[in-house]
């Protein structure tokens, strides 16, 4: 029988105390840290009507039904719409709803079981046609149709049968009741954005389909060309249905090499530098001309174990990980203690957050007694031992990201001294996180040990990358860790849409994350985008995206 280790239950923890403010203000949508140059005057380099915008990860995907980046969730907020988005302030907003459903408002029926969305009049995709309730079940039906290439299906698996009563009602039945369901159900970005029937109805799939490069939405913008790995550019869509935007032009650059990224901010070539390092933070602040915000938010980074993978098949080679690893060293040193300390996927700012549930401690000593009890003994050179193997694994990342390649060096000098040996394998992103259908790294298991970032809805539901049934392809559970024990609590928490029946849920999943190490937050992350301090109405988001109100940009 594998011991559990049980330091977590040791009382709340100093950093949850101390982050308090933190936390009001991740709840509250504020701005953690600003700095730059006021937005008053104006820069003698900004083109008006021009956003020119700079990120180091390349985009897999224009269609949002197939792929699941982050960075590429903002690109679907300036192309398409969802039935909802999520605010400054962390709130579901209606965006092609007239409301976001509620029992309340009639929204939700009152066993839980049928949710009502009322469609806005007027909305139309940038080629002219009517936006109605058939596109929304339409992309639905894309999303859960097994030949697409889509890497989850949660929520969207819940619903049993859409109708479509006229073209501005959709009413969706549901097995049972889902809290998350709510929180997710075609929310605008990444497996959520709403497609059209008209160009898209007939196909046997969408993994070939032009619409992937050149994709026809109802958002603010148009794309107008894509080369893949160097710009995307879109222009003002003049039928959006809440007005043409006030920025004419958006110019979506591709730079994987973040420190290009700060040359081009220093020669004023970009107006957005998205997703700065925390190792950029204190240079861009001296950037004349330019905002710094770090905004506490709902992404957090960590390291996720394949645990269908030898060596890590064995928890007590997770835990030996856990505790030879420094997660205070890593945050302070790689990410220079912006961000705030975490161990699993609940942040210190949700409600659903258990605060008994700590960060493993660095003690090496701890580790070497696990890595001896799971069979690996002193080898030549102090690298361990197993019937003859020296204990090697690889560790992968993103290209280009400079405070993720720190944090590789600290954690190959973290298992060197136990005795590990740790090579560094690092991806492109399109990569790295494609579908399991098209080579995806993550999807298909090919990796020991990874190190990437994550975004969360402000729902705790961890459904689609915790669940047991959740592995790729159907979902992206890409530590591969299958519990029926997570599955029984997240299914029971997703029954109640009140917050004090399902709390009791949701702290035994962070225990046992904890007990059972399937992967280690390091942090979650206050995402640093540099702004030129003539583009106004820029409100980045402590969940989802930043680009949620790109219709309300000037510049």
């Amino acid at each position: 029988m594998v011991t559990l280790d049980k330091h977590r239950r040791n009382g709340r923890s100093l950093v949850a105390v101390t982050l308090a403010a933190a936390i009001a203000c991740a709840s509250a949508g504020c701005t953690k840290v600003e700095s730059g140059t006021s937005a008053g005057g104006s820069n003698p380099w900004t083109i008006h009507g021009v956003v020119r915008i700079g990120a180091y990860e390349d985009l897999d995907n224009l269609d949002p039904v197939l792929s699941d980046e982050l960075y590429a969730t903002n690109v679907f907020q300036l192309v398409f719409s969802g039935l909802i988005d999520y605010d400054d302030h962390g709130n579901a907003v209606p965006d092609i709803a007239l409301a976001v459903p509620t029992q309340s408002n009639g929204g939700i029926s009152a066993d839980g079981r049928t949710i009502t969305y009322h469609l806005r009049h007027g909305v139309v995709w940038s080629d002219g046609a009517p936006l109605t309730s058939a596109d929304v079940k339409f992309t639905w039906q894309q999303i859960m149709n097994p030949r697409n290439n889509v890497a989850f299906h949660f929520p969207y698996d819940e619903a049993k049968s859409i109708d479509t009563p006229d073209p501005y009602t959709l009413v969706v039945h549901l097995d049972k009741p889902s809290a998350p369901f709510i929180a997710s159900f075609m929310r605008n970005g990444s497996v959520g954005s709403i497609v059209p029937k008209h160009l898209l109805d007939g196909l046997a799939d969408l993994n070939h389909a032009p619409f992937s490069t050149a994709p026809v939405g109802s958002g603010p913008f148009i794309v107008t060309s894509w080369r893949p790995g160097v710009e995307l550019d879109l222009k003002a869509n003049p039928r959006y249905f809440r007005g043409p935007p006030k920025v004419a032009q958006v110019q979506y650059r591709i730079i994987p090499d973040q420190n290009t990224l700060m040359t081009e901010l220093q020669s004023h070539s970009l107006d957005i530098f998205l997703h700065a390092t925390e190792t950029q933070y204190a240079p861009l602040k001296s950037v004349a001309g330019y905002r710094v915000t770090a905004i506490p938010n709902l992404d957090y980074e960590h390291i996720a174990f394949n645990c269908a993978r030898p060596p890590f098949t064995d928890v007590r080679v997770r835990r030996a990980f856990a505790y030879a690893i420094d997660w205070k060293r890593i945050n302070d040193d790689a990410y220079l203690g912006i961000d705030v300390p975490g161990m699993t996927d609940q942040s210190p700012a949700m409600w659903s957050y258990d605060p008994h549930v700590l960060p493993y401690p660095h003690d090496p000593a701890r580790a070497r007694e696990l890595l001896r009890e799971a069979g690996w003994s002193p080898g030549p050179g102090g690298v361990l031992v197993r019937g003859g193997k020296p204990f090697e694994v690889d560790i992968s990342t993103v290209i280009g990201n400079s405070t993720r390649v720190k944090a590789e060096t600290l954690i190959q000098a973290d298992m060197r001294a136990v005795g590990v040996q740790v090579a560094v394998r690092n991806y492109p992103a399109n990569l790295l996180f494609a579908a399991q259908g098209v080579g995806g790294i993550l999807a298909n298991g090919k990796f020991d040990f990874a190190l990437y970032g994550w975004s969360f809805n402000p729902d705790p539901d961890d459904t689609d990358t915790m669940g047991p049934q959740s592995l790729p392809p159907y979902g992206v559970n890409y530590t591969f860790y299958r519990d029926q024990d997570i599955g029984r609590w997240e299914a029971q928490g997703r029954e109640h849409y009140g917050r004090a029946q399902r709390l009791p849920y949701y702290w035994k999943i962070q225990e046992r994350i904890h007990d059972q190490v399937p992967f280690h937050t390091i942090n979650w992350a206050a995402p640093i985008d540099a702004v030129n301090t003539d583009l106004r109405n820029f409100k980045p988001a402590p969940a989802v995206a930043d680009f949620w109100n790109a219709y309300e940009w000037e510049i």
